[in-house]
């Protein structure tokens, strides 16, 4: 086990400015700490899906259940079902020197 020390960092932001910070924080189940974390390592977080998103993965997975005995067209079902959740959840990764807006 490795002992981590951590180093806080303080900046100033204004109302406005904490309050999109935190509500993206919490869209995207995550502290500040953690948000801040992503984007300091390119990557930008994706807000938690909402009620049809589960609703149309429960769906496809019943679809799956169905389908699974032919392997060419569970195979499909299966990659579908997978880009549809890499879409949904996986944050996006930025290059060094783009400047995309948090929340946005």
């Amino acid at each position: 086990m490795t002992n981590t020390k951590f180093k806080p960092i303080k900046i100033n932001l204004t109302e406005e400015e904490y309050a999109t910070v935190k509500t993206h924080a919490r869209k995207c189940g995550l502290t500040v700490t953690d948000l801040c974390r992503s984007l300091l390592n390119r990557y930008h977080p994706k807000p938690m899906p909402d009620t049809a998103y589960r609703e149309t993965l429960t769906q496809l997975y019943s679809l799956y259940q169905t389908v699974q005995t032919d392997e060419a067209a569970a195979g499909l079902l299966r990659e579908i079902i997978l880009g549809f959740e890499k879409r949904a959840l996986l944050p996006e990764r930025s290059a060094y020197g783009s400047h995309k807006p948090v929340g946005n």
